[in-house]
């Protein structure tokens, strides 16, 4: 399995990070962010999000849908779903969330995904973002249909 490490030293590098994979992001794809409250994942979920936006949207905010559980954008060229599943305590709950309804036009980024994981099977990137001493660091993983595009998406992080 493909994986690469990232340094996230400001909240501005973890914003351009977004607006990279945004670039590589397509109908059908999930990406799921995991890490400790306040890592960074609704940072690099609104990054990636606004990026996909229609310019007159861009200055639209982006909340975290803690409450709401799943945000649903109309992006350029298809729709992106942002999902927090961090209140969900049972499997039970995801599927009333509509998240397979989504990917059928759209992409989804899903926070939390620990709740959710090995349940769908689409084209799934993984993003794990830690705490270092000094800043963060993000583990980008294939978990299936991303490795040609991780490869392609690391050669331009790390120009």
């Amino acid at each position: 399995m493909l994986e690469i490490i990232l340094n996230l030293s400001s909240e501005k590098t973890t914003s351009e990070f977004g607006k990279k994979i945004s670039k590589t992001l397509k109908v059908g794809d999930i990406i799921y962010l995991s890490g400790e409250m306040g890592a960074g994942k609704t940072t690099l979920a609104r990054s990636i999000i606004k990026s996909l936006l229609p310019d007159k949207l861009k200055n639209i905010e982006i909340p975290s849908p803690t409450f709401t559980l799943v945000q649903t954008y109309q992006g350029k060229d298809f729709d992106i779903g942002h999902a927090d599943l961090y209140r969900i305590e049972n499997s039970n709950e995801l599927e009333a969330l509509g998240i397979e309804d989504i990917l059928f036009n759209g992409a989804v980024i899903i926070e939390w995904a620990d709740k959710i994981k090995n349940k769908l099977n689409y084209n799934i990137l993984d993003i794990e973002i830690s705490f270092s001493e000094e800043n963060r660091i993000a583990k980008i993983k294939n978990i299936q249909g991303w490795e040609g595009r991780i490869k392609k998406f690391s050669k331009q992080v790390f120009k």
